[in-house]
């Protein structure tokens, strides 16, 4: 079992490493200036996390605090820039 410890950037508590799970497709994050295609679609957006689609159910590892109520979530970018 491996151990971390994430400390919040924010208000400085420990936080807890958990998961956040998606419906049937990947999570994607869109920066403000751009809006979804046909009001449902994240176009360009970056993928957060594994599978999706035939691959099974998406997920993301994430740090929560539960003091300010912040996420951090380590995503794998290199493929989607």
């Amino acid at each position: 079992m491996e151990w971390f410890e994430m400390k919040c950037p924010y208000c400085n508590a420990e936080m807890i490493k958990g998961t956040i799970y998606g419906d049937r497709y990947k999570l994607k994050w869109l920066p403000d200036t751009k809006k979804l295609s046909m009001g449902i679609w994240a176009t360009g957006g970056i993928e957060l996390g594994k599978g999706g689609g035939f691959a099974g159910r998406p997920k993301v590892e994430t740090f929560m605090c539960e003091a300010c109520h912040k996420f951090i979530i380590d995503a794998d970018t290199e493929a989607n820039l």
